[in-house]
């Protein structure tokens, strides 16, 4: 009976390969990204999230084709549903629980901090998000439609802090925000910000680096996806991504 029910399951995951691979490529979205995505000058992508999502999508033999594309787009792409379409290192939540399909963790970040000039005693006499974010002298900075993870979220939510809105502003642009005085602080994972700052031209000095006591574990990325791209699928890269 166990040799029958191994030669089940092997020709079950056959079968989603076969399938995988008789669809047209998955195009799989990322956006340049330091250390989560990168395009090297050989053009092929690399990093915390797009390395692993990759190894998965080749081990499981399922076609993907990368293309690069701003995330709030990414995003507009996936829920619009009409293309076999994933993105990488995404957060889940449950607004894209309702009209995306998620793979299991790709990533799990170090707790988020928060970057704001360097003498903003302001922020810099937080040292627990509430207090942080029920300070109405304080501006926080956040991009419009993006998540911070639920617990940040949930807290941005409860308080509504002062906030300054921006759409399709980079992090560097964001950090020019900060030096100006147009808002205060914002919020990004640890990994990624002494890059940031080195790579607009910025001294790590200038700038506050901020943890705080309440901060829970870093937020999980996966691979969201529309549901063009069957639950076989997911389920398939999950196999991998384990």
């Amino acid at each position: 009976m166990r040799y029958v029910s191994i030669l089940i399951s092997m020709s079950i995951l056959f079968s989603w390969s076969v399938a995988a691979n008789a669809e047209d490529p998955i195009q799989l979205y990322y956006s340049d990204r330091v250390p989560y995505a990168i395009t090297d000058n050989h053009g092929e992508v690399s990093g915390l999230c797009a390395t692993p999502a990759a190894n998965a999508f080749k081990q499981a033999s399922i076609l993907f084709q990368w293309k690069k594309m701003p995330f709030k787009r990414q995003l507009e792409t996936i829920k619009y549903n009409k293309k076999l379409a994933c993105g990488i290192g995404w957060f889940k939540n449950p607004e894209r629980e309702n009209f995306a399909r998620f793979t299991g963790v790709i990533y799990q970040d170090k707790p988020a901090i928060s970057i704001s000039k360097k003498g903003n005693s302001s922020i810099a006499k937080h040292t627990d998000l509430k207090t942080l974010l029920t300070d109405k002298k304080a501006k926080l900075l956040v991009k419009e439609g993006f998540s911070y993870g639920a617990y940040i979220d949930e807290l941005i939510k409860k308080y509504s802090p002062p906030a300054v809105v921006v759409v399709n502003s980079t992090n560097i642009q964001m950090l020019q925000m900060i030096l100006s005085g147009r808002a205060d602080y914002f919020f990004m994972s640890e990994e990624e910000a002494a890059h940031i700052i080195s790579s607009a031209g910025y001294e790590v000095s200038q700038f506050q680096v901020q943890h705080y006591e309440d901060m829970p574990d870093g937020n999980r990325r996966y691979i969201i996806c529309s549901q063009q791209v069957s639950p076989e699928i997911i389920e398939l890269l999950n196999q991998y991504l384990k």
